[in-house]
């Protein structure tokens, strides 16, 4: 099923597309979780599945949406800070690199991440009030590709972030992993602009522990 839309949305927006997911105002909570090497904060989107900030100690920061349940291959996909809904200046924003995570574990799905200098600038952006949105075709017949935008909502966002920000600080420290995947186990949405800027991440882990076992990429949305 289809998460809600708002009409304050429909009215705002004058873009179509089939799948709009993301949490209601009421709903729009963020929650830090921890553990000895790792700090969390997580967004849940109704009817979709989760986003969320991860810091692992000694690797990049990532960020990440995930779907709750198996569709077809996305083929296509990019990540933006957009205004708030209710903003009416829709000012243009950077295309980032966007990387597809698959996992060795059956009972998980896969995600759509971001890591690095990307993430950060994503913390700023809801730090500001913007929505990062992700924006996703998934293989189907060209005519009948259906957009999909999953948008993180900013709210409640600056009220929880310090505690995310002193769990990162206070991580263990642990020799940094800039070491870009390799070839053979990347997958990338490569970026409309600049894409260079942004380096291919370590395969991250998902949220139960579990390696991922790729990165894979997919084409600009």
């Amino acid at each position: 099923m289809k998460a809600p839309i708002f009409t304050l949305l429909i009215l705002l927006s004058s873009n179509s597309f089939a799948d709009y997911y993301q949490a209601p105002m009421q709903e729009a909570n963020w929650q830090v979780d921890r553990t000895k090497n790792t700090c969390f904060l997580r967004q849940a989107i109704s009817q979709y599945g989760v986003a969320e900030f991860v810091q692992r100690a000694g690797q990049p920061l990532r960020f990440s949406v995930q779907e709750q349940r198996r569709k077809p291959l996305v083929m296509q996909a990019s990540l933006k800070a957009m205004p708030a809904p209710w903003m009416h200046d829709q000012t243009s924003s950077f295309d980032h690199q966007v990387y597809s995570d698959s996992s060795t574990d059956i009972a998980a799905y896969g995600r759509l991440s971001v890591y690095g200098p990307a993430a950060e600038t994503m913390i700023d952006a809801l730090l500001q009030g913007q929505y990062p949105t992700f924006i996703y075709h998934r293989d189907a017949p060209v005519l009948n590709m259906e957009e999909t935008r999953v948008a993180v909502s900013a709210i409640h966002f600056s009220e929880r972030y310090q505690e995310f920000a002193d769990c990162r600080n206070n991580l263990q420290t642990g020799q940094a992993i800039s070491q870009p995947v390799s070839a053979k186990t990347k997958k990338i949405f490569k970026s409309k602009k600049k894409a260079s800027q942004n380096k291919p991440a370590p395969a991250a882990a998902n949220t139960n522990g579990q390696s991922a076992a790729t990165t894979q990429p997919v084409k600009p949305s």
